[in-house]
């Protein structure tokens, strides 16, 4: 049963954010200062998504867990094992902060944690078996979510693209200046 939720989360988790921009939309009233919050967390998280598929690369985007070119524990990837997943939550965080919609971050909170702990899980067990004992190492050296302040020792040979990392975050960085267009639409625009 994890498994399958743990994959199914992975194929939806493009759109599983719609609803959640749907409420942000609808209750936004921002103001100056959560904004000002807002994109200080957006940045961080953006800059974490940049700095992770530089080294990752495209590959991360893909509908299958055995899509990435082999296990990278360099760059963010050798503080935290998901970088990719706290950029989203804070680019997410950073979004419901300009929004000015406060009530809806334990929502958030709550459906991260639905939605990525299976989906973690699943890429767990399949590097595990990819990786074996290499993966067991840094499993047990980095932690998942919060990152630590050294860098993991055994880092790999991955190299950072700027090239790689932008034409992987093309759409990531579209669809942050949409929502916050929109967020700053809605303000004027009463429905």
């Amino acid at each position: 049963m994890s498994r399958k939720l743990g994959n199914f989360f992975f194929k939806i988790r493009s759109f599983t954010p719609i609803p959640f921009i749907l409420a942000l939309l609808y209750f936004a009233k921002p103001i100056f200062e959560t904004t000002l919050v807002g994109i200080l967390f957006i940045v961080i998280g953006e800059f974490l998504r940049i700095w992770a598929v530089g080294y990752a690369g495209g590959t991360t985007r893909a509908t299958s867990l055995g899509a990435a070119r082999d296990l990278v524990t360099t760059g963010p990837y050798s503080y935290v094992r998901n970088p990719l997943y706290l950029g989203n939550f804070l680019l997410s965080l950073g979004i419901c902060i300009i929004s000015n919609v406060l009530w809806l971050i334990p929502v958030l909170i709550v459906g991260y944690i639905i939605q990525y702990l299976p989906i973690i899980t699943v890429e767990e067990v399949y590097l595990l078996a990819s990786c074996g004992s290499t993966y067991q190492t840094y499993q047990e050296q980095v932690p998942r979510f919060l990152p630590q302040i050294r860098p993991y020792p055994n880092q790999s040979d991955h190299d950072f693209s700027w090239a790689r990392a932008f034409k992987s975050e093309k759409r990531t960085l579209t669809a942050i200046v949409c929502v916050i267009a929109l967020i700053f639409t809605r303000r004027f625009i009463p429905i």
